[in-house]
This record gives C-alpha cells, sequence and structure tokens, in this order.
C-alpha cells in the first residue's frame, strides 16, 4: 500500500507529525501501528514474500484472514525468526500468544510493528 509520505504505511490514514513527538515511537492513530517498525515490515515483507508465502503455505496479501492459512504458531516462530535475521526484535521475549490473536496478515505486521527496530550496523 503506498499512500503520501505521511501516511500509516499499513492502513494508509493520515499520520501527524510533531516536531516535539519522537519519530521512532510515533503511531498510527487509526490502526495502532509504530510507523517505524511497520515500513521496517512491509520493506521485509516485499523482499522476504516468497519465503514468507512457502512458510504459509500459498498466495498471501495483508488482507488475508489467518484463519484461511494452513496455520499454526510453529509457522509464527519461523516468521519471527526470519524477521530477526533481518531487523532487530527489541524486548526479551516475544509475546507469541498476543500476536496469534491476529485476525488478518495486516494486524500481524501492525502487532509486530511494536517488536522491530533498524539494525544498527
Amino acid at each position: 500500500m503506498t499512500g503520501r509520505p505521511n501516511d500509516c504505511p499499513l492502513c494508509a490514514a493520515p499520520v501527524e507529525y510533531k516536531l516535539d513527538a519522537d519519530a521512532e515511537s510515533l503511531c498510527c492513530p487509526v490502526c495502532g501501528c509504530r510507523i517505524e517498525g511497520a515500513s521496517l515490515l512491509l520493506a521485509f515483507w516485499e523482499r522476504e514474500r516468497t519465503a514468507i508465502e512457502l512458510s504459509l503455505s500459498g498466495p498471501v496479501t495483508l488482507e488475508t484472514r489467518l484463519s484461511e492459512l494452513e496455520y499454526e504458531s510453529l509457522t509464527l516462530v519461523e516468521l519471527v525468526m526470519l524477521l530477526e535475521g533481518n531487523v532487530d526484535v527489541v524486548g526479551s521475549e516475544v509475546d507469541y500468544e498476543a500476536l496469534n490473536q491476529a485476525q488478518t496478515m495486516r494486524e500481524l505486521l501492525g502487532r509486530l510493528s511494536h517488536l522491530v527496530e533498524a539494525r544498527r550496523h
């Protein structure tokens, strides 16, 4: 999904950037994703789409309902491990139970957006 530079990368809602706000922690007022994390995840999504589709057993869009996929919690662990090879996952433990509550891929990426940050080399 592409929108204007100030739109949420996941839902395209307008996001107001304030001069005194911390850009790294800015969240979308509509879907709640962390903007910086969602941007990283969408770049990862585009680069790794084939691997993601293979692990989820078929073509996947952001609107795909997770219940429609041959999907199990181990698949989610594999997806997070693939993510860890590309971005830093923050926090000591990923809450897989909370991630499993997501209904669509877009919602899953929104939840994951709070857990990732760019690699600092």
